[in-house]
C-alpha cells in the first residue's frame, strides 16, 4: 500500500517548507542522518556500521547539522541528545521521515532487549536495526516522538495508550511473566506452597525507577520491587553469592534466554506482558508496516509451536483489551 500524502501539509510542516523558502537553507540528507544516528546508536562505530559512512565523517557531518540549527550536541551517562532550541530541527526530521516511508528509503528499527534477538534477527529487509540494549521504557519512546527512529518493539503494557492521537501500538503477542531462580535455590523447595511473602524474602532483579512503569506498579503491590534485602531464614551464607539468590523475571518466550541453570517458579506475576509494534498512526496502513508486522507474526508463531503459553496476537484480537486473559492458564495467582 502507498503512502498518500495530503495536498495540504499539517500546520507545522507548512511553517517548515515556509521556512526553508525564506531563508533558503536545505539540509543535506546525510548531515541530518549523521546526527540522529549519533543520538540514536551512541557511538560512531555504530553509526558506521548502519549507514555506511566511516565514524570521522559521522562525527563532522552530526557536528555540522547541529550547527545549522543553532543547537548542541551533549552527551550525558551515555546518551546524546541536543541542547537549544530543536523546533525547526524535528520539522526537518518529519519532513526526511515522510522521504523514508514515501520514497521506500531504508527503515529504523528499535527493539527491547529480550525480544530483538528473537524477532529481529536477522534484520527485516528494509529496516536498519538498532543497538537493542535499551533497559528502559522512555528513551526508545522520546527517538520515536522525534522522528529518530520509524519504529519501535516495545513491551506491553509500556507502550503506547490505546487513545493515544499520534502513535499506535500494533499488538502482536501475549504470555505470562514467570519469575525465575537458579537450580538450587531455596525458594525452589517450597514447590506449590511458595506466596509472594516468600519471594519477597529474597532479593529481585533491579530496575532503575520509572523504566518500565506499569510493570513496576503491579510489581510494588506484591512487594517484589527493588527488593535487596539479603535473606536470614534459609542457610545460605557460604554456599551462595547474593546473585544466585536473585530472583528474575522472563516469559515463556525469554526464558531460553537464560539456559539450562534457571528454573520457573510455580507463581505467577499477576500481568499479562507481550509485544506491540509502536509507529506513527499515518504510517500505520503502509506497506512497510504490514509487512513488517507479517514477518514478525511469523517468527512469533514458529517460536510459539516449540513453547507453551506464548500467544500470537492477530487483527480478530484488535477490539480486545491488551489486559484481557490470554487462552493460557495463569495458575497460582493470589
Amino acid at each position: 500500500m502507498n503512502i498518500s500524502l495530503p495536498l495540504l501539509p499539517p500546520p507545522f510542516l507548512f511553517f517548515r517548507l515556509l521556512s526553508i523558502k525564506l531563508f533558503e537553507r536545505v539540509v543535506r540528507v546525510e548531515l541530518l542522518e549523521a546526527l540522529d544516528a549519533l543520538i540514536w546508536l551512541r557511538t560512531g562505530h555504530q553509526v558506521a556500521s548502519r549507514f555506511n559512512i566511516n565514524q570521522s565523517s559521522a562525527s563532522r557531518n552530526s557536528k555540522k547539522c547541529a550547527q545549522e540549527f543553532l543547537v548542541s550536541l551533549v552527551r550525558r551517562n551515555s546518551e546524546w541528545s541536543v541542547e537549544g532550541d530543536p523546533t525547526l530541527l524535528n520539522l526537518e526530521r518529519y519532513v526526511h521521515q515522510v522521504s523514508r516511508w514515501r520514497d521506500n528509503k531504508p527503515l529504523r528499527l528499535e527493539a527491547q532487549h529480550w525480544s530483538a534477538p528473537l524477532l529481529c534477527t536477522p534484520t527485516p529487509s528494509g529496516w536498519i536495526a538498532g543497538n537493542f540494549n535499551f533497559l528502559e521504557y522512555d528513551r526508545p519512546l522520546q527517538l520515536l516522538k522525534e522522528r529518530i527512529i520509524d519504529a519501535w518493539i516495545a513491551s506491553y503494557p509500556d507502550a503506547i495508550n490505546d487513545d493515544d492521537t499520534e502513535f499506535t501500538a500494533i499488538r502482536l503477542s501475549r504470555m505470562p511473566l514467570q519469575m525465575v531462580v537458579m537450580k538450587g535455590h531455596p525458594l525452589l523447595e517450597l514447590g506449590n506452597q511458595i506466596t509472594f511473602d516468600d519471594i519477597a524474602k529474597f532479593p529481585s532483579l533491579p530496575l532503575p525507577s520509572g523504566s518500565f512503569p506499569r510493570v513496576q506498579k503491579v510489581l510494588q503491590e506484591i512487594g517484589l520491587w527493588q527488593n535487596t534485602s539479603v535473606p536470614t531464614e534459609f542457610d545460605w551464607r557460604g554456599s551462595s553469592d547474593i546473585e544466585d539468590l536473585m530472583v528474575g523475571f522472563s516469559t515463556p518466550l525469554t526464558l531460553p534466554l537464560y539456559g539450562d541453570s534457571y528454573k520457573v517458579l510455580p507463581l505467577q506475576v499477576p500481568v499479562v506482558v507481550g509485544d506491540a509494534l509502536v509507529v506513527a498512526r499515518e504510517w500505520a496502513n503502509s506497506t512497510q508496516v504490514h509487512t513488517l508486522v507479517s514477518l514478525l507474526r511469523s517468527r512469533l508463531e514458529t517460536l510459539a509451536n516449540a513453547l507453551s503459553g506464548v500467544e500470537v496476537l492477530y487483527e480478530s484480537h484488535l477490539n480486545e483489551s491488551f489486559n484481557d486473559p490470554p487462552s493460557i492458564s495463569i495458575a497460582g495467582i493470589k
